[in-house]
């Protein structure tokens, strides 16, 4: 059993402490606060910030090297993305065009802004692109609308072009009438029929569809020509413009400056931004935009961290301060206990100044920390102090009965939570680390600060103040001891009811596990969060992708090919697709085939006046073709009801105002059409795509200085389930060991943090085990000491599943607290 004979050393210690109190209670307390004002003017100096992800691990690791050779070679340009979304494709290009204007102008806050690459590079070998089934569809197209495009050519305008469209149409319909006069059986040449048909209808009703667009209010213009070739139209993605997969979204790249000096490194770009986005907008109403990213998300993160922890160190010294005052009926000793954990607060952060330097974003939360287990070494002295002035103590003797019979329980409990704390410096996760250190130190700090500066600041308060304790206050204690001894007499009861407890607590262990999904961690409905979500249901991407490396243009398609087969990967980016693979083929049939019929490409200058009158007349004649057929065919039936939609519109609008309209559009649509024709031009003799020669905003972005490929590999799991992302980097590794990037660093920081807390936790548990024995020298003591530990373990697992709440990567911390 405990023997306090064993334990003069500390006896005298505390003794001294006591007499140290008393008679030089001034010196100690202006030497403490000497050392706070010491610790405070050091903090400011010193003490900095460290809040990204990687700053929590040892930079020796092979991971982080791999990771930070990675971003030595390629810049981040997915910290800050700016999510545009509309129905327009044009609203949304209009949208970005205004916006990054004014990005631009503010390299303080962004050192680069990226949302459109030049594409005039492109544009002269884009039939170096397509695959030899396409180029030949297009000699097909070209030679079967020869006529039609010079037609147009000659005499470009509305009035024309729907002209042409009308000849086409009937040329259709007379070969399918023949066709089906003769009784011709061939499904082959029914279905090429069925198919020429629909390409002259195409062109149509991109064409009416606009048409229609344009008479109505807010119009903007969209390209119908690609459908003269094809059934698409030119894309956000083809013009350049950073989109999603499906092209619902638009994103614009913003590299932001960071406040290494600040808490919140990113604040003044983040906040920028949304202002710059804010303002824009008000001229785009119709437009939905947001901001997430990396580094948006950890400076919501932070500042949320930030509020939080401030929060809840006022609500902790208030919720103190109120306690204290309930309980010890009065006001100036809980005050001079808060003072003292103040001093002791002061003490730790100049402390982690000197020999840390700075706070991660796990123990900026020590703090918080130190105020709820720092005050109990305040709570029992002043409870002890009460009770001995009570009895008829005088201050030293008070003093002295209350360190020599708190002192050493609070050195143990002191000692023992340091332990606790200490013991994470024995893991691998360098923000564990350092939050075990300055939390361990810390603690001994307050209670340095409760056993030595509380009791010189008490000594100083009675002998000016000269309290009377009156023993007529002992009824409400004495009724308070009976009524605990009375509950204590059940004590087969209370162990019968805790060990019921812990047996239902210990079934939810079973359905317990781990939440590994940083997003979790925001606050519900944030911004940032939001659009990542948008992001992941429209992009195939997210901001956290993983990334390989590669030394040649051959080992990046290598490696292409076997990412592409892998049922985790959604997406591959590199420089390999913006490089033909069989461009020297394609070059050789555009030469042999597509010259002769791009090279004598012209369109006039001058269009055709436009015709309200002529138009309505061609409309009526395709109308007339179209009727009777629109059972057959799905583009039949929907370009006669498109003209039948146009007739009706034209009827509710001023014959003056609808000619004007349209007249505009007709012009609209002939710049349009040139552009089309001189880029069909330029490429009849395209020359071959060098990578030296491709925009070096593109080039940069894909190959760095040292000659090192990028390959970005997003992935189509979901990457916050273990399972999976254990799946996604299992085929990430069977491709490239050294396979690096956002995604896999966090991935390895996620494990490295999560071991880092359980196995900071055992080595608490086991060096609190061994200094519990040591100082009782008795297995069963030991035993009956850690069950309670043990039993609040089991029911706090239990609670937390009973309220729905999960372990994380941020209240995982309790783990060596417990």
């Amino acid at each position: 059993m405990f023997d306090s004979n064993k334990y003069t050393i500390l006896n005298k210690l505390f003794r001294f402490i006591e007499r140290l109190a008393f008679k030089h209670s001034l010196v100690v307390v202006a030497v403490s606060i000497i050392l706070a004002g010491l610790s405070i003017w050091v903090t400011a100096e010193k003490l900095t910030f460290k809040t990204g992800r990687g700053d929590l691990v040892a930079k020796g690791l092979p991971y982080v090297k791999l990771y930070e050779e990675y971003r030595d070679q390629f810049e981040d340009l997915e910290g800050m993305v700016i999510v545009v979304e509309n129905e327009s494709p044009a609203k949304m290009a209009e949208f970005a065009e205004a916006l990054a204007a004014k990005l631009q102008v503010r390299p303080d806050l962004f050192s680069q802004v990226i949302y459109k690459f030049d594409t005039s590079y492109f544009r002269s070998r884009f039939l170096l692109y397509l695959d030899p089934p396409d180029l030949k569809s297009l000699q097909t197209k070209l030679e079967e609308h020869q006529g039609f495009i010079e037609s147009i050519n000659a005499s470009p305008g509305l009035n024309r072009l729907l002209n042409e469209i009308n000849r086409e149409i009937s040329s259709g319909m007379v070969g399918s009438l023949m066709t089906d006069f003769l009784g011709g059986d061939d499904a082959e040449e029914e279905k090429e029929e069925k198919k020429n048909d629909e390409n002259d209808l195409n062109l149509l009703i991109r064409i009416i569809e606009e048409m229609n667009r344009s008479l109505g209010k807010n119009y903007y213009y969209q390209s119908p020509w690609q459908s003269l070739f094809n059934s698409g139209e030119e894309s956000l993605r083809d013009k350049g413009y950073l989109v999603s997969k499906n092209e619902k979204l638009l994103f614009i790249l913003a590299v932001p400056n960071e406040d290494e000096t600040s808490f919140t490194g990113y604040k003044a770009s983040v906040y920028s931004a949304r202002e710059l986005i804010a303002e824009v907008k008000k001229d785009f109403p119709s437009i939905s935009v947001g901001l997430t990213g990396e580094d948006v998300i950890s400076t919501d993160e932070m500042i949320t961290t930030q509020k939080d922890v401030e929060l809840a160190s006022k609500i902790a010294l208030g919720g103190i301060a109120l306690l204290f005052i309930i309980a010890f009926k009065g006001i100036v000793k809980p005050l001079l206990a808060l003072f003292s954990l103040l001093i002791a607060l002061a003490w730790s952060l100049g402390f982690t100044s000197l020999t840390v330097g700075h706070l991660n974003i796990l123990s900026v939360v020590f703090t918080t920390i130190l105020i709820g287990l720092g005050i109990d070494f305040g709570i029992h002295i002043l409870g002890r102090y009460k009770e001995e002035r009570k009895e008829g103590a005088d201050i030293s003797t008070a003093l002295q009965k209350t360190l020599q019979g708190t002192g050493q329980g609070n050195f143990s409990g002191a000692i023992t939570t340091a332990m606790a704390f200490g013991s994470m410096v024995l893991t691998d996760f360098i923000g564990i680390v350092e939050l075990g250190w300055i939390a361990g130190w810390g603690i001994l700090f307050c209670m340095i600060a409760m056993v030595l500066l509380l009791p010189a600041l008490v000594t100083l308060e009675e002998k000016w103040r000269k309290p009377v304790y009156s023993k007529s206050a002992e009824k409400p204690m004495t009724a308070s001891i009976h009524w605990l001894d009375r509950f204590f007499s059940h004590y087969k009861l209370i162990i019968t009811v805790c060990c019921v407890l812990v047996l239902v607590a210990s079934l939810s262990l079973r359905t317990a596990h781990f939440d590994y999904n940083l997003l979790n961690l925001q606050t519900k409905g944030t911004e940032a969060v939001k659009y990542e979500m948008r992001i992941l249901e429209n992009a195939g991407r997210s901001a956290w992708s993983a990334a390989m490396l590669a030394d040649s243009l051959e080992e990046v398609r290598q490696k292409e090919t076997q990412l592409k087969t892998l049922p985790t990967i959604e997406n591959v980016e590199s420089i390999a697709a913006m490089v033909p693979k069989h461009q020297e083929e394609n070059l050789q049939y555009v030469r042999e085939n597509l010259s002769p019929l791009l090279s004598e490409l012209y369109v006039e200058e001058d269009d055709e006046p436009f015709s309200l009158k002529a138009l309505t007349k061609t409309f009526k004649r395709i109308r007339f073709k179209l009727q009777g057929r629109e059972g057959k065919e799905d583009k039949v039936a929907k370009a006669a009801r498109e003209i039948d939609k146009f007739f009706k519109q034209n009827e509710t609008i001023a014959p003056e105002l609808a000619e004007k309209k349209l007249a505009e559009f007709s012009e609209e649509l002939f710049v349009d059409y040139r552009g089309l024709m001189a880029d069909l031009k330029k490429n009849a003799d395209p020359k071959l795509v060098e990578i030296s020669e491709i925009p070096k905003s593109l080039r940069d972005r894909y190959i760095s200085k040292q000659g090192k490929y990028l390959i970005t590999i997003f992935p189509s799991v979901d990457i916050w389930n273990l399972d999976e992302r254990k799946r996604y980097l299992k085929d990430l590794r069977s491709v490239d060991v050294n396979v690096t990037g956002s995604a896999v660093h966090m991935f390895n920081s996620t494990r490295l943090m999560t071991e880092g807390y359980i196995n900071g936790g055992i080595y608490a548990m086991t060096a609190i085990i061994i200094y519990v024995f040591i100082v009782f020298r008795n297995p069963r003591t030991v035993f009956f000491i850690l069950l309670p530990v043990i039993a609040g373990s089991i029911w706090t697992v239990g609670i937390m599943e009973l309220t729905g709440l999960k372990l994380n990567m941020a209240n995982l911390v309790i783990l060596p607290l417990i």
